[in-house]
């Protein structure tokens, strides 16, 4: 086809009219002058020659089995949107999900394809493709429009940024199985010391943060049946100087179902805060110790805590420089460090903390020893995960389950999408 767009220019006249007599089958076309301005424009309204799909990732639940699947956005025959259309184009719309917690990096990619429908996935043709932002789990709903043949946009509030990888690579490294999930145990140590002054608010959204932690937990791991959640409520010493006096340690219970958690959750009320710097939290560790012949032989086990302030030491405290109370060793003279790493290493237990942090944590505020022995703290009781207060639930729930989901076989994440909704939606990919 020769296309004359500078109509009335001696030159290209005489340079077309040298081409067409080179060739007698020459399809010859006039254009104004100022169109088209790309050669895309010649083509923008050409129904489809192949489908466009969504590719993505089928994970069964039963057999761990993944595989790839495709869902249309637009069949074979569909023509572009107007551009200048920006109501009511016909988008279309479709739910995806992040893969499992174990199983994905916290970036999912959305590749757009075209295909025909007997096409296997080494014959699709890339279109786009996009890496979203997506925590284990989560769930988003994506809108695509047909702006040209083989050109689609997408309309997506989410973080996302383009996905350089090729839709080659994307397809071969897709792991084939997931491993056998194990049961998880997770023990979850709620804070519920908090000043008066709030009446109580700080602890309530403590109390609250927790709940919906146990609630990603539960949605995580999906099969109540393998997840047990014990709980302990900890408050400060009253008083601080008589060892074994008071236990800090008010709410103990025992490892069960999720269900059981989030009800005593509910029933737990604000102890006075009597300490600025410490609180009971060193009698945690000692806890566990006792709980060993409660752990599944072959569970995932997690000790969560949910706090703000860091245990008391059992001696030598950081010197305060601006504020006029001081670090106050423990009572009982308990040494958590070893405590924990006893349970860490004789009974594999792993550590995530929620932290909402006091301001003298701040190092700006001119506590630096306080701020460097808290933060060690904290960074030994989340050494698997620490997180602020206020955290997506999800995120904090993979921290807790992901080790125990299953993980591909051969350790290589799921990168792509996975297909969420009605399942006749998504079909498998063919064969080859």
């Amino acid at each position: 086809m020769l296309v004359v767009r500078a109509a009335g220019w001696p030159l290209v006249e005489q340079a077309a009219e040298v081409l067409r007599a080179a060739e007698e089958s020459v399809l010859r076309v006039r254009l104004p002058v100022h169109w088209p301005e790309t050669p895309d424009d010649l083509f923008a309204g050409l129904p489809l020659r192949h489908s466009v799909w969504l590719a993505g990732a089928h994970v069964d639940g039963a057999s761990g089995t993944v595989g790839l699947v495709r869902r249309m956005l637009f069949p074979a025959g569909s023509r572009p949107s107007d551009p200048t259309d920006s109501d009511g184009g016909p988008d279309v719309r479709v739910s995806v999900a992040a893969p499992p917690g174990g199983a994905t990096v916290g970036q999912s990619v959305a590749a757009v394809v075209s295909a025909g429908p007997e096409d296997p996935p080494s014959h699709w043709k890339s279109l786009r493709a996009d890496r979203l932002e997506l925590p284990p789990g989560a769930r988003a709903v994506l809108r695509y429009r047909l702006t040209a043949p083989d050109r689609v946009e997408l309309r997506y509030d989410g973080r996302h940024e383009p996905e350089t990888s090729p839709w080659a690579a994307l397809a071969l490294h897709t792991p084939r199985r997931l491993s056998r999930p194990r049961p998880v145990d997770l023990v979850l140590a709620v804070e519920i010391a908090g000043p008066q002054a709030d009446g109580g608010v700080a602890v309530e959204e403590r109390l609250q943060e927790a709940a919906a932690v146990v609630a990603a937990v539960r949605d995580a791991v999906g099969d109540e049946d393998t997840l047990r959640i014990g709980l302990i409520g900890y408050r400060d010493h009253a008083p601080l100087d008589r060892p074994h006096h008071s236990d800090p340690l008010v709410h103990r219970v025992a490892l069960s179902d999720p269900q059981a958690a989030e009800q005593a959750l509910g029933g737990w009320h604000r102890s006075a805060l009597r300490h600025d710097f410490a609180t009971g939290l060193e009698h945690v560790p000692h806890e566990l110790s006792y709980w060993r012949d409660a752990w599944r032989p072959d569970s995932h086990r997690v000790l969560l805590v949910v706090g703000s302030r860091p245990p008391h030491p059992r001696n030598r405290p950081p010197r305060v420089l601006r504020r006029g109370a001081a670090v106050r060793i423990c009572p009982d003279r308990l040494e958590w460090e070893a405590a924990l790493r006893s349970v860490r290493h004789y009974d594999g237990v792993a550590c995530v903390a929620v932290v909402d942090e006091p301001t003298w944590m701040d190092r700006l505020a001119g506590e630096p020893h306080l701020a460097q022995w808290a933060d060690r703290a904290w960074d030994l009781f989340g050494a698997e995960g620490r997180f602020a207060a206020g955290h997506d639930p999800r995120s904090i729930a993979s921290a807790v389950a992901a080790p125990a989901l299953g993980l591909p076989e051969d350790g290589t994440p799921i990168r792509l999408v996975v297909s969420d909704g009605a399942g006749g939606d998504w079909l498998p990919a063919a064969a080859g």
